[in-house]
Order: structure tokens, then sequence, then C-alpha cells
């Protein structure tokens, strides 16, 4: 098990996501070493629910991100939360392996993340631009959770074993 530093001053935030989620994830606690960064992060992903992606749209981005940067717990993390969204096993296996999906709403969302990824932001959109936003502000913070995962071997939760 990977040991954590966590800063004093991020001992508000890890408990409310406490309260919030049930656990403290080993990401979140190796975040936790900057005050600075949890609350971004934590505040990041408080904002993308309120967006106008359904939670399997932002769950579709997250594993498509983690799909490309090589994220074992990004993939485990968002594979989860896709399933408690409502996403099935095929559609879960498909993104994991970055495969089209049958569901044309979702394969543009998928598409259009893939492309930005690969173009580092230099595509057209034929999203509307409110959901462009959206999706780049979900790669920023997908993005932020895969390198700090990486970086500090943060182990995978059980709870994110499928």
């Amino acid at each position: 098990m990977t040991t954590f530093t966590i800063h004093p001053g991020s001992g508000e935030t890890l408990q409310a996501l406490e309260r919030n989620i049930g656990f403290i994830p080993n990401l979140a606690a190796a975040i936790a070493a900057s005050p600075a960064a949890l609350s971004g992060f934590v505040g990041l992903q408080t904002a993308l629910r309120s967006t106008t992606l359904t939670g399997l749209e932002r769950e579709v981005v997250g594993i498509t991100v983690s799909r490309h940067n090589d994220c074992a717990y990004s993939l485990a993390a968002h594979s989860t939360f896709a399933r408690k969204q409502g996403g099935d096993e095929p559609l879960i296996a498909a993104l994991v392996a970055g495969e089209p999906m049958a569901d044309s709403g979702l394969e543009a969302l998928r598409a259009f993340t893939q492309s930005l990824l690969e173009q580092r932001g230099h595509v057209a959109s034929e999203l509307s631009p409110e959901v462009t936003l959206e999706v780049i502000a979900q790669v920023a913070y997908t993005t932020l959770a895969n390198y700090a995962a990486d970086v500090s071997g943060a182990a995978i939760d059980d709870a994110f074993r499928a």
C-alpha cells in the first residue's frame, strides 16, 4: 500500500469528500499533499456535475481520456462510475478498448474527446460551444486525476475493482 503525505490544510476537504462518497479514495489522499490542488480537484469535480453532460456522458469522456493516458487507476474508477450511471458492460468494454459505440450521441462525445487529445486541442467541434467547453473541462479534470494517480502510485481502491 502506498503511503501518502496529507497536508494538514487538506483535512476539511477530505472529510467533506468522505461524507459525500463514503470513503477517501487513494487518489484524493495523494492529491491531499497540496491543499490548493485538492481544492481545485474537488471544486472542478463539483462544477462538472452541473454541466449539461449527463453522468454517463462525463464518464465516456473520463474513460476516453484515461485510456489515452494509460491510467489504470482512472480507468477502473470511471468504469465503476459509468456502471452507476447506467452504462452496460458492452459499452464500457468498447470505451476501454477505444472502439466505436452503437449509441451515436455517446460515440460523438468519444470521437470528439479522442480527436481533442490526439490533436492537442487543434480540432473543429460539431458539438455546441457549451458542450465543447464542458468536454474540455472534463478532459482537464480527468488529466489531473490521471497524472496524479500515476505520479503518486495510487493503488486502485477496492470500490473501483470490477
